[in-house]
């Protein structure tokens, strides 16, 4: 038998952390567990069952496709549950050292040659069987229900490696970049390592959908987490497996298939200190038949807001101004495949997402809104449909064509109010994007250690992007067209017996990229595997990464002022003026970054697993303003190529002429070309260098109690120094460890006890502190420590109640300075205003 006949198709590595650490959890072979499983796929039963009990499950695909499992329910070993959910089908089970290998009957594979294989990892490759060399943090739904987490939103905030900066609904007014930290629909996201939610790639089932709001980001926000089975995430540099946007990383959310039944579930909760009173309601029902499945599910989740006036660190605030915006949602997941022949299937995603939200703010303390203030309403609408079909081409050799369309549309007005006057502005943006995809990937040649793999593909996509604000108007659009290969090569198996070389692999990726507005560009990868022994692997990652301006950053328009020259003494002639150009350009190119990351994961026995990496990003032509104030700029030597001395009357009526608005005047006199000696250009542009390295470290232990009890420790941590240089010549500056930015220390652990009828668990949340270097006299805001309870009871076939109590102690965030009433009063791209916060829920599957 040749090693590709022996090969698996599908290698699941089981293990999901709680707190979101790539691990494998072991087991007492003659444990009994307590299982409470649906009819659903027969891959995913069997993933839960070795997942439940730290094993490692082998099976090819082509075995498991179309087969459904029976429900599962009651306490059983491993060997039980497996050969339960095997029970009418052609397949068999060999057990062996924690692992559990499944093939049809007529060709069952031994062990040796099954754990030669190379897991499969969905995330951060396209190859079947190729393991990233960065590792993949993994949360699964039990994950979240044990977090009393309602929304990936939240699942998103709560890990070391992310910031919760960028555009997330908490994010208050006056908080940092406002490209970066804002809030204009409520919509949730990831921003790993904070570089900025633009930099982290969200997929749906390995397919991207639409950006929503002014940024090029997805609203987890609007999957409902009652369909999801769990969420990959690699935070490495990987835009040559995936495109732009991947430079901090990408996080894959991946749904529930085959999962057959009804399941209803409602929750009510809110904050003790007042507001944030939170109703959630859920229905997910599937169906499955021999040659497909599909899944539906409906939620609606509403909040109040949180007032200034129900926090004591908000005082600075109008008391009526909300800390924490009221929303509401509906969203709709549809997701379903069909074996349209033995070799063809076809699979599609569908969401929908409607709500609206609503913000104010007081601009003074003691005035009502209504006099002096903004009342923001905000309505937002997205869709997106993604339709793949995958052939079996023969020779193990398979393609994947798939395509998406999606839409997402933010309208909304904000009623300012002046002395009692009110005066509405309307806003709306909208995106569409569109692509088209086709790939294929199968093994060329058989080397000793396994299967060389390729992957190659290409396609297109485009985006649309439109605005009408305040009487701006514009659409803006973008198409490229793209083509990537990835190569996989084992070097060393654990079949060949070599000493000091369990296994080892390589894997290397290029791919190319064209723009129609700015070029082509080409980024490579490469990434290496070292298992010395099976207790220990090493892995090291390279790759260069870009990312695209966003639509809006590129193509927003500027605003020229004319500004007097004062406060320079008699270096510059009396009552002359200069023009400030201010805003975006659309010259921009694509930013760009150089990622490592090395980490080890050590497995010293079969309970423990300990993983630890260090990663740095080298992230040039970072899209900002050269400076924040054209004051001092004038006489600065460092912005000199930034200057234009004398400009012609032709080139100022040119640069006031392509303005978005007109010529804003702040000087006493009126506009004359012979009175301007000086152009200051501080529209956006490619200049920022920033830097971020850091080191994460994550462990699970897990011990058995017999009579299907068990008890898991896990904490994850991540240290972060990250530093930033404007312009050359200008000194370098400190991002982490200030305000706005993300802290130099967060972790989370936890402990969970699991039992027949009720799971018991506590997490500890530590957000470290920042520096407020706005003023002469630095402030440090303290760190935040919170800890969360969550116990779960099931009523046997009746329902499952779930009771959390999340920061329990009620931790607050310090008060910070504000230059106006107007402005959040605590950091809120770090710290939360929602407090003691208890929710109930209620689950039951019919």
């Amino acid at each position: 038998m040749t090693m590709r006949n022996s090969r698996p198709a599908l290698a699941l590595l089981t293990g999901m952390a709680a707190c979101a650490v790539p691990t494998s959890i072991y087991a007492q072979e003659a444990e009994r567990y307590n299982f409470d499983l649906p009819a659903q796929d027969l891959g995913d039963a069997l993933l839960s069952v070795a997942a439940k009990a730290g094993w490692e499950l082998y099976a090819p695909a082509e075995d498991l496709t179309g087969i459904s499992s029976p429900q599962l329910r009651g306490k059983y070993t491993v060997e039980q549950a497996i050969e339960r959910l095997l029970r009418g089908t052609n397949l068999v089970a060999r057990f062996d050292d924690r692992a559990v290998i499944i093939r049809g009957r007529s060709t069952a594979a031994t062990a040796s040659e099954q754990q030669s294989s190379e897991a499969i990892i969905v995330t951060g490759t396209r190859i079947e069987g190729a393991p990233p060399a960065a590792p993949v943090i993994r949360i699964s739904s039990e994950d979240i229900r044990n977090a009393g987490q309602s929304d990936l939103g939240e699942v998103a905030r709560s890990l070391p490696q992310n910031f919760g900066g960028g555009q997330n609904p908490g994010v208050g007014s006056g908080q940092g970049n406002f490209n970066e930290n804002v809030n204009v629909n409520g919509a949730s996201t990831f921003n790993l390592r904070g570089v900025g939610s633009n930099a982290t790639l969200t997929l749906l089932n390995g397919n991207r959908f639409s950006y929503t709001g002014t940024s090029s980001v997805v609203d987890v926000s609007a999957i409902p987490v009652s369909a999801v089975e769990r969420v990959e995430i690699v935070a490495d540099g990987a835009s040559a497996i995936y495109g732009a946007d991947a430079v901090a990383g990408v996080v894959n959310i991946l749904l529930r298939k085959d999962y057959e039944g009804v399941s209803t579930s409602g929750r009510i909760g809110g904050s003790t200190d007042g507001g944030n009173f939170q109703q959630q309601y859920n229905i997910l029902g599937g169906a499955k038949w021999s040659s497909g499945g599909f899944l539906a599910t409906y939620d609606y989740f509403e909040n109040d807001a949180i007032f200034a006036g129900d926090r004591a660190y908000t005082r600075a605030n109008n008391p009526d101004s909300s800390s924490y915006p009221a929303l509401h949602r509906h969203s709709l997941l549809l997701s379903g495949h069909q074996e349209l022949s033995s070799s063809l299937n076809f699979q599609a995603d569908i969401i929908y997402k409607r709500g609206a939200m609503r913000s104010v703010r007081g601009i003074f303390v003691d005035r009502p809104i209504s006099a002096r203030g903004l009342d923001v309403h905000t309505k937002f609408e997205s869709f997106g449909v993604a339709p793949v079909m995958e052939v079996e081409l023969g020779g193990d050799w398979r393609a994947r064509i798939a395509g998406f369309y999606g839409t997402d549309t933010t309208d909304g007005v904000t009623r300012s109010f002046t002395n009692g006057v009110e005066t509405p502005i309307y806003r709306r943006y909208a995106n569409r994007n569109l692509a088209l995809e086709a790939g294929l990937q199968g093994p060329i040649v058989e080397l000793p250690a396994g299967d060389l793999r390729l992957a190659i593909g290409g396609g297109v996509r485009g985006n649309r992007f439109t605005v009408a604000v305040a009487g701006t108007n514009y659409a803006a659009s973008r198409k490229n067209s793209f083509a990537y290969g990835e190569v996989f090569v084992p070097l060393a198996s654990p079949a060949q017996n070599i000493a000091f070389l369990h296994r080892a692999s390589l894997t290397a990726a290029v791919r190319w990229e064209d723009y129609s507005d700015s070029g082509s560009i080409v980024i490579p990868k490469l990434g290496v595997l070292y298992e010395p022994a099976e207790e220990l692997t090493l892995g090291l990652s390279w790759g260069r990464s870009f990312k695209m301006p966003t639509l809006k950053q590129q193509y927003d328009g500027y605003s020229a002022v004319l500004l007097p020259i004062v406060g320079y003494g008699d270096q510059f002639p009396a009552g002359t003026n200069y023009l400030y150009l201010v805003g975006s350009d659309p010259d921009m190119k694509p930013e760009r970054s150089e990622n490592w990351t090395f980490s080890a994961t050590f497995r010293p026995s079969a309970r423990l697993e300990i993983v630890t990496s260090f990663f740095r990003i080298d992230y040039r032509g970072r899209v900002a303003p050269p400076f924040g104030s054209p004051i001092g700029v004038l006489t600065n030597p460092l912005y000199a190529d930034l200057m234009t001395n004398n400009p012609s009357a032709a080139m100022l009526e040119g640069l006031i002429a392509g303005a978005s608005e007109p010529l804003q005047n702040a000087t006493s006199g009126s506009y004359s070309p012979a009175n301007v000696i000086v152009l200051v250009d501080g529209r956006d542009r490619n200049i920022a260098r920033q830097r971020y390295e850091g080191v994460d470290l994550s462990l699970r232990y897990h011990a058995p109690l017999g009579g299907g009890r068990s008890l898991t420790a896990t904490a994850s941590a991540s240290w972060l120094d990250s530093r930033q240089t404007l312009l050359p010549g200008l000194p370098t500056t400190d991002l982490s460890g200030n305000i706005f930015n993300p802290p130099h220390f967060r972790a989370r652990g936890g402990v969970s006890y699991d039992s027949e009828n009720f799971t018991l668990s506590s997490f500890i949340n530590y957000a470290g502190g920042v520096t407020d270097r706005r003023r002469a006299v630095p402030a440090e805001i303290s760190p935040v420590a919170t800890f969360d309870l969550t116990g779960r009871y099931r009523l046997g076939d009746l329902a499952e109640i779930s009771i959390s109590a999340l920061n329990l102690f009620n931790a607050k965030p310090d008060a910070i300075y504000v230059a106006s009433a107007g402005d959040t009063a605590f950091d809120s791209t770090n710290y939360s205003p929602v407090g003691r916060f208890v929710g109930v829920t209620i689950r039951r599957d019919w």
